[in-house]
């Protein structure tokens, strides 16, 4: 099933868009274990995706990616890579290139697509059939609405001219693992993984698995360790399962942390986002976070944030009471329990488990305004009328 989008003014210019297959986004990079994946990776576009290409026509696969150093998400490295098949007797045309500056992943995968363009238009290429996994990338160029960011505003309407020297440009969103070859390219321009020469057979041995796998195949550390694409996801994958996060170089004694930035570069995108959320969440528990306690909310909460913006927001005077963002509700963040206004933290606390919720608050309050008695046998609340204090249940 396909939709096709015509670009703005031009008939001619098509862009197809292809389902998704989740599962293999999900698989992303697990398929990258040797050479023989990529073949069959290669089968497959050959079989579904490949137009009928002549020498005027090329097969576009292009990859922008970023690398933000620690700490800093304004600076980093940036890298595209574009890999053109025409036809079977024609060369493969390349292009690898480590850009000058960082730039964020979205307006990477712009320049990469850039940047082919014009390279395909010097080669006197004619059409040409553009292969993404950036779903916002392919929103963002057929659809005619006005951009938020002026920077991808521009990059759009500067393809669009190229596209329009074109004969036919058709754009198709499938899944990353139709991308491993530009990503390749996009990853040795910017060190993320060694160069190897066509045709290397080259082989390393990963210590994890420890298998001999392609020079190409292996992610090197900032601690300079070495280990395969493959078990470094799966290692990843098992520490934010276990929310043993953050996460250490599994080299053993190596006590270097590797970076989320790091692992963004051979993370599958669902794995990377659950890896940022586990980081969060353990940012958070490391500050003596709390959950909120209403069971229908359940959100990870910062004290020291939520009491930074109490003052303003709330009426509440006492320093334990803060308010939920999410839910706005109060909390108690010395007990960890819905805020308990008729009492105090340590009155709350000496109170039996089984008589902590709303409603035994309220019935304990009101027991103390009317100087009602709870016997210690049966636990029912008894109203003195006349008589002494002694009770019999």
């Amino acid at each position: 099933m396909e939709d096709q989008k015509v670009l703005p003014d031009e008939s001619s210019v098509s862009l197809v868009r292809e389902v998704r297959a989740e599962e293999d986004e999900e698989d992303f990079r697990s398929c990258c274990e040797d050479d023989e994946v990529w073949k069959e990776t290669e089968e497959v576009v050959k079989e579904e995706e490949r137009e009928e290409l002549d020498e005027f026509s090329v097969n576009m696969f292009f990859k922008g990616i970023s690398l933000a150093d620690t700490g800093d998400s304004g600076s980093g490295f940036s890298g595209i890579g574009v890999v053109m098949e025409r036809s079977a007797d024609s060369p493969v045309i390349q292009v690898q290139k480590k850009l000058d500056f960082y730039v964020e992943e979205s307006v990477a995968d712009y320049l990469a697509i850039m940047d082919g363009l014009t390279e395909a238009v010097q080669n006197k290429i004619h059409r040409v059939y553009a292969f993404t996994d950036s779903a916002s990338l392919y929103d963002q160029i057929t659809s005619e609405e006005k951009l938020d960011n002026p920077l991808l505003m521009a990059l759009r309407e500067r393809i669009l001219e190229h596209t329009r020297s074109l004969e036919e440009f058709v754009l198709k969103l499938v899944p990353s693992t139709n991308l491993l070859r530009p990503l390749q390219l996009a990853q040795v321009a910017i060190g993320v993984i060694s160069c190897s020469v066509k045709g290397d057979k080259s082989l390393e041995n990963c210590s994890i698995c420890c298998e001999d796998k392609l020079s190409l195949m292996m992610i090197t550390m900032k601690c300079s360790h070495k280990f395969c694409s493959h078990c470094m996801r799966t290692y990843v994958d098992g520490k934010v399962q276990s929310s043993q996060v953050p996460i250490r170089c599994p080299q053993l004694r190596c006590k270097y942390y590797i970076s989320t930035a790091e692992c963004r570069s051979f993370l599958p995108l669902a794995s990377y986002e659950s890896l940022e959320r586990a980081q969060a969440e353990a940012n958070v528990l490391h500050s003596d976070g709390i959950y909120c306690p209403y069971p229908n909310c359940s959100v990870l909460l910062d004290p020291r944030e939520c009491l930074s913006t109490r003052a303003s927001s709330s009426s509440q005077s006492d320093n334990s009471c803060v308010e939920c963002p999410v839910c706005r509700r109060f909390i108690c963040v010395e007990c960890g329990v819905p805020w308990h206004l008729s009492m105090s933290c340590e009155e709350y606390q000496n109170l039996p488990l089984e008589e902590r919720d709303a409603a035994d608050i309220t019935l304990h309050r009101l027991a103390q305004n009317k100087r009602w008695r709870r016997c210690q046998q049966c636990r029912r609340m008894i109203e003195l009328t006349q008589g002494c204090y002694h009770m019999t249940c």
